[in-house]
């Protein structure tokens, strides 16, 4: 199950379970209730007998004086038992007190507490599991949805294939009489890549193997690609040479992404710097900035009409994958840094190391 069939499904069960577990507590409340009256009502029923037989293993039997205060034919409660007053026969001066110890009367409260929350136990499992099965049933038609649309998707991208190399192919073959057209038709091609990749990336969940790399050699080659791209675009690196172990494709998307939006949204005379202190990677430029930066990761979220809004939530896919924590800091007009924390992946590329040697 893919990221967000997962999700869809948890978030099911869990309105699902809620729900039934909201009726059942409400119809179990209601059904302990009736049980607790049920029993005062049996014991009144005993008691009755009991003053007319005037015998009981479980009630206390006593005759009280009559008076005006005491009800008669009525369960009282009092700190230590239920009891109630009835008339004796031809007896015009006492009542007939028949008493229940009220620790008794307790005790066959909690012994009603336990079946009910046994039962409540075993409804709320049975409700979990129809939670879970109709869960599977509702999200069936979604899964295969998204299934269709994900091999819709590879087939439009596999066929993308062959008119781009046919475009590259025939571009070198222009003649140079005007660069500039080849190289804004080189620019736009390379932007189709681009985007191919990233709806790859979107629809795969597969991130590769692991591999050493220097990652100041990796960054020189992706700068080295976008500077032929974008011309007017000043590119500054500060980094020193340094091995690490991750995933090599997953770090060319993110550092794609974040070159190729500080590119595209950089000024006539933009200036792109890319340094590595402390194993903090920043990318900073000096473009339009942002308007919302918390909400740039947000799938499909854009502030412009270019692009499609998926190239930084895939950025903060591939960082969480692979622990990578990111910082961005804007002003509108001044220009965005994004600052990503590579401790995790030196941690972990030291230890290879160490395990290797």
């Amino acid at each position: 199950m893919s990221k967000v069939e997962i999700n869809s499904f948890m978030r099911s069960i869990v309105l699902f379970f809620v729900s039934l577990s909201i009726l059942i507590i409400l119809l179990y409340n209601h059904i302990y209730r009736d049980k607790v009256q049920t029993h005062q009502y049996t014991l009144y029923s005993q008691m009755q007998i009991a003053s007319l037989t005037l015998h009981s293993s479980i009630f206390t039997i006593n005759f009280v004086e009559k008076s005006k205060d005491k009800q008669l034919y009525k369960l009282l409660r009092n700190k230590k038992s239920l009891y109630a007053y009835f008339e004796i026969f031809n007896s015009k001066k006492y009542f007939t007190k028949v008493s229940y110890p009220l620790e008794n009367f307790r005790n066959d409260i909690a012994i009603i507490e336990r079946g009910i929350a046994h039962e409540i136990i075993q409804a709320l499992f049975l409700a979990f599991i129809v939670s879970v099965l109709f869960s599977f049933y509702a999200l069936y038609p979604l899964k295969q949805s998204l299934k269709m649309t994900n091999e819709f998707i590879k087939d439009i991208l596999h066929d993308f294939n062959t008119p781009i190399s046919t475009i590259r192919l025939n571009l070198r073959l222009l003649p140079e009489s005007n660069p500039k057209i080849k190289q804004r038709i080189a620019s736009a091609v390379d932007t189709i890549l681009n985007l191919q990749k990233n709806l790859k990336e979107f629809i795969n969940e597969d991130m590769g193997e692991r591999e050493a790399f220097d990652i100041k050699s990796l960054i020189e080659q992706r700068v080295a690609f976008f500077s032929g791209s974008y011309p007017h675009i000043y590119f500054n690196l500060d980094m020193e040479s340094k091995n690490i172990y991750t995933y090599k494709n997953a770090m060319i998307r993110i550092i794609d992404n974040l070159l190729s939006n500080a590119c595209k949204y950089s000024n006539n005379e933009g200036n792109v710097s890319v340094s590595l202190d402390q194993n903090i990677l920043s990318i900073k430029d000096n473009g339009i900035g942002i308007k919302n930066p918390k909400k740039i990761f947000d799938r499909f979220y854009k502030e412009t009409s270019r692009g499609l809004g998926i190239g930084l939530h895939i950025v903060d896919k591939l960082a969480k994958k692979m622990d990578i924590k990111i910082e961005v800091r804007s002003k509108i007009n001044k220009g965005s840094v994004f600052k990503l924390d590579l401790s995790a992946i030196m941690n972990q590329s030291q230890q290879t190391r160490q395990a290797n040697s």
